[in-house]
C-alpha cells in the first residue's frame, strides 16, 4: 500500500508541475497575443474605415469571411456607411482580448475587439473578430453598430440589411 501512495504522490506532483508550467506559458504568451492582436485591430480599423474601403477589408479577411460574404454586398454596405458616417476622424483604442483554445488537439487563436470611432457625421462602435494562422492575423467578422446605421438609413436594400445584421441579430428584429 505504501508503494501505491508513493507512486500516486509522484504522479500528482508531476501533474502539479505540468499545470504550473502550462499556466506560466499561457500567461506569458497570452499577454503577447493580446498586445499583438490589439495592434492589428487598431491598424485594421483605421485602414478600413478611413474612407470605408471594402477592398481593404476583403484583403485582410479570412477565407471563411470571404466564403459567407459577397464582395458586391460588402461594397454596397460600405457605400451606405460612407454616406451615413463620412470619413474616420478618430478612434479610441481597441478593447478586448485574444483567446487560445485547444479542441481535439487542434489549437485555435482568436481575438475579439470593440473600437469606438468618431466620423465626420457621427459615431459608431466597431466590433472586429480575428483569427491567427501561419500567415498572421485575419479578420473573421467586422460589425458596424448596425442599429445606428439601420435607424438612420431607410434606404438600405434587403441585402445590405442582411449584411449589417449578420453579426447582430438583436438589433435587426
Amino acid at each position: 500500500m505504501r508503494k501505491f501512495f508513493f507512486y500516486f504522490g509522484v504522479v500528482m506532483a508531476a501533474v502539479v508541475v505540468a499545470a504550473a508550467v502550462g499556466f506560466f506559458f499561457l500567461a506569458r504568451n497570452g499577454a503577447a497575443l493580446d498586445a499583438e492582436s490589439k495592434a492589428y485591430a487598431n491598424k485594421s480599423v483605421a485602414v478600413i474605415t478611413d474612407d470605408w474601403d471594402a477592398e481593404a477589408l476583403w484583403r485582410l479577411s479570412s477565407p471563411s469571411f470571404r466564403q459567407v460574404t459577397r464582395e458586391e454586398a460588402l461594397r454596397s454596405f460600405f457605400g451606405a456607411a460612407r454616406e451615413k458616417f463620412g470619413k474616420l476622424v478618430a478612434a479610441d483604442g481597441a478593447t478586448g482580448q485574444a483567446t487560445i483554445s485547444i479542441v481535439n488537439a487542434v489549437r485555435s487563436i482568436r481575438a475579439s475587439y470593440t473600437v469606438h470611432a468618431r466620423f465626420e457625421k457621427g459615431e459608431a462602435d466597431l466590433k472586429i473578430g480575428m483569427i491567427k494562422n501561419d500567415a498572421g492575423w485575419l479578420i473573421e467578422g467586422f460589425h458596424v453598430d448596425a442599429a445606428q446605421l439601420l435607424r438612420k438609413s431607410s434606404d438600405l436594400g434587403a441585402e445590405q440589411r442582411a449584411l449589417a445584421c449578420r453579426f447582430d441579430r438583436a438589433s435587426c428584429s
